[in-house]
């Protein structure tokens, strides 16, 4: 059972912030502005969980300061005239449709995230986190943190985006509703490797260095949770679509348990055992009804739970040799995605958890019922009437662009592959991104060595 401790000396200074879900905190950073509140109590949580006031969880106030929303947030909600068409099928470019690129913007570390409604881009340059407006990438807000920023992330309503400093163990937290809103959150000498936020957008989730702990930290309550054991894997927490369980992987003992809490108070639901060797991944169906949990590359093996714990199915498509590299359900949760290092896609049913079909990836495609669309450059009509000869260097930098267009490529075709390095760890083979199209009717995959 997970299990957790008081700490006395952890406090929380966040005062009132009206607007928000009961009990959140307002505050503002200002200089020279001192901050109040009162130290967080907490009262116990089942299940071997503890609540307190958060530690390093810090804001502050500027007297008579008012948090209205920022004339830069209240941008126009007019929509720009659409370059696509719609007809009677699928979206389709209109003729007056181009592609235009904006001027290139610095970017730290490749960290740049769209915000969940699509309307905010996210960006960071060292220490500084830029956000502007999708539809005219102006800069809607500038904010600096105490360090260069390694991770970021929204959460699921928008309204706010964390940014975390491992090296330093801090998650600083900004409002784009009240952009002097501040929160800081520090874990001190237990370090930091992973943030996240939770489905509601309330609470983070804060995994310590050596997987030692996850502490939940709300930004509504002022109360923290630990959950001791998370295992160190590739995919250990995922959340049901609905954001009301979490599934997390653990590590006792030498071996794999799945824990299963209520994200509205985070008690522990239910507490098992799976039959795996060394488990690296866990996902939810759709529908929050069934577990899928897979075991090492070194073995093939995949297990459907349900919520309360039971051993629904087991399958295995092969043994003695490398196994499972992704997984994915179907938008429905009527299939299941499993692919493997050999190169192929297993598609699972729901009812019998059985295979209904396979697929490969052949270097050479010869089915003549299989459309494959080339590439191809183009050069520009131009007209040089109007021309001089030769053209000034200044114009023929431009008439030299290439523009490119798709062609249907007569079959059969031979795509080109990287020969895997097998004497290094992690080698480039095997199917290692699935995903599902919303109508449920495609599948996407990639093959790492095509």
């Amino acid at each position: 059972m997970p299990c957790g401790h008081r700490d006395p000396d952890r406090l929380c200074s966040l005062p009132a912030f009206p607007g928000f879900p009961a009990g959140i905190r307002r505050a503002a950073v200002g200089e020279g502005g001192g901050h109040g509140g009162r130290p967080g109590g907490g009262r116990p949580g089942g299940s071997g969980w503890d609540r307190g006031g958060p530690a390093g969880l810090q804001a502050r106030v500027r007297p008579g300061h008012s948090l209205g929303p920022p004339a830069a947030l209240q941008r126009s909600r007019s929509r720009r005239r659409g370059l696509l068409r719609r007809d009677s099928g699928p979206w389709a470019l209109g003729r007056e449709a181009a592609m235009n690129f904006s001027e290139v913007f610095k970017l730290s570390s490749l960290l740049s995230k769209f915000s969940p409604d699509g309307k905010y881009l996210a960006s960071c340059v060292q220490y500084r986190l830029v956000v502007r407006d999708v539809n005219t990438l102006q800069i809607l807000q500038l904010y600096t943190c105490l360090d260069q920023i390694q991770h970021i992330e929204w959460s699921a309503d928008s309204l706010f985006i964390l940014c975390a400093m491992y090296k330093r163990g801090l998650v600083q937290v900004w409002s784009l509703e009240q952009p002097d809103w501040h929160c800081k959150i520090d874990e001190g000498s237990a370090g930091l490797v992973a943030s996240c936020w939770s489905p509601d957008g309330r609470h983070i989730l804060n995994t310590t260095e050596f997987h030692l702990r996850i502490t939940v930290w709300s930004l509504c309550t002022k109360s923290i949770s630990y959950i001791k054991y998370p295992k160190a894997c590739q995919q250990g927490i995922t959340f049901t679509r609905d954001g009301r369980y979490m599934a997390l992987a653990e590590r006792r003992d030498c071996k794999d348990y799945i824990s299963i809490f209520v994200c509205s108070d985070w008690q522990l639901l239910r507490h098992f055992e799976t039959d795996t060797q060394d488990l690296v991944g866990i996902e939810w169906a759709p529908n929050g009804c069934v577990l899928a949990v897979w075991d090492t590359c070194l073995e093939y093996k995949i297990l459907l739970y349900s919520l309360d714990g039971r051993l629904l199915s087991t399958y295995c498509a092969y043994e003695w040799s490398l196994g499972i590299k992704s997984v994915a359900w179907s938008p429905s949760s009527q299939f299941l995605a499993v692919g493997s290092y050999d190169g192929k896609v297993r598609i699972l049913n729901h009812v019998t958890w059985k295979m209904i079909t396979e697929f490969e990836h052949p270097v050479t495609i010869n089915n003549p019922k299989i459309i494959v669309y080339r590439e191809a450059e183009k050069s520009p009509k131009l007209g040089l009437g109007g021309l001089p000869f030769p053209p000034p260097r200044a114009v023929a930098r431009p008439l030299s662009t290439m523009e490119t267009k798709y062609e249907i490529a007569s079959l059969p075709v031979s795509l080109q592959t990287l020969k895997p390095v097998t004497d290094r760890a992690n080698p480039r083979i095997g199917v290692g991104m699935l995903a599902f199209s919303p109508d449920n009717y495609y599948l996407a995959t990639r093959n790492a060595p095509i």
